[in-house]
């Protein structure tokens, strides 16, 4: 059916245009398909997955609710004496501030960094694209081996860095043996660690913006800052989420990179709760005072994560 326009133009009218289109087996219906049909295909990964990973998380925190009077004696139920004595214990008050410490300095460190790497990659010209491809390198070298590499570096005899300090006339600097420098490299090094995920997850943001957004901004007479800080940053708001998300995981339940690159130490100046946990389990033999720390941790961990999530929903990041 046609109608004429004003002006003299024909414009077709459909005739099933405002009704209701119905759904049946033959519209974007599947013969026999079913609500549960999806769940039954996942039910083998659900139950592998709960086998692996659900049950040991659940048969810690119930073994928290014990403790042993010495080490290798039957445990007994103390109901939540291991919590209350854990949240009195001056150590693990010093622990959880030092923890604190460590996280904010990683996410804050660890996100400037991501996004300049991540901008820098995004225009790189042809010839250079394999340079994309080298920032997954520090992500497949572990924990222990980047502390010691860290730990040579940082020497205070025979690093590198304090041999490039003398050249330049500087005295050599005790950087593990100082506590507010012990912890600035115990970031460094855990952001090093966790910082090619961090810029993927940024640069896969950034080559997802249209580049007619970018082009009509440049007619508008936008610079490069104000055109990251204004449309290529809200833009890329939901990666940028997810890459704190994960460095808030990583940084809170990391035990490798502190453990290896300075034990806790100098004077506890990099104790962190992992470490903590660690020391209570290894050291002095109590397991499932450690495992309370550990039950502490994984809320802690969810707490944290649910408060970036909601953080990012009440400012419209994730849309």
């Amino acid at each position: 059916m046609s109608a004429v326009a004003p002006g003299g133009v024909k414009r077709v009218v459909r005739p099933d245009r405002g009704r209701r289109r119905r759904k049946g087996p033959g519209n974007n219906a599947l013969i026999g398909y079913h609500k549960l049909t999806p769940y039954l295909f996942s039910a083998p990964a659900i139950v592998m997955v709960a086998a692996l990973l659900a049950y040991p998380v659940l048969w810690g925190a119930y073994q928290s609710f014990f403790r042993a009077p010495t080490f290798g004696a039957p445990a007994v139920f103390v109901g939540v004496q291991n919590y209350v004595e854990m949240f009195r214990a001056p150590l693990f008050l010093d622990s959880l501030k030092k923890t604190a410490t460590f996280v904010s300095g990683s996410i804050i460190l660890g996100t400037t960094l991501g996004l300049l790497f991540a901008f820098a990659l995004n225009r790189v010209v042809k010839r250079l694209r394999f340079l994309r491809a080298a920032t997954i390198a520090p992500y497949i070298i572990s924990n222990v081996a980047a502390a010691v590499m860290f730990r040579l570096l940082f020497n205070t005899e025979f690093g590198t860095v304090n041999s490039v300090l003398r050249f330049f006339g500087v005295d050599n600097i005790a950087w593990l043996g100082t506590p507010a420098l012990a912890m600035g490299v115990v970031i460094l090094a855990q952001v090093w660690t966790d910082l090619p995920l961090t810029i993927l997850l940024l640069l896969a943001g950034l080559q997802t913006i249209d580049s007619s957004y970018l082009d009509a901004a440049l007619v508008d007479g936008a610079t490069g800052w104000r055109r990251a800080w204004h449309l290529s940053l809200p833009l890329i708001a939901p990666q940028i989420a997810i890459s704190v998300i994960w460095m808030s995981y990583s940084t809170l339940t990391g035990l490798g990179v502190v453990l290896s690159l300075t034990g806790g130490g100098p004077l506890r100046a990099t104790n962190t709760l992992p470490m903590e946990m660690y020391t209570v389990a290894f050291d002095a033999l109590k397991f499932n005072e450690a495992l309370a720390i550990a039950t502490f941790l994984l809320v802690l961990n969810a707490v944290v994560t649910l408060t970036f999530i909601g953080i990012s929903r009440r400012f419209d990041l994730g849309n």
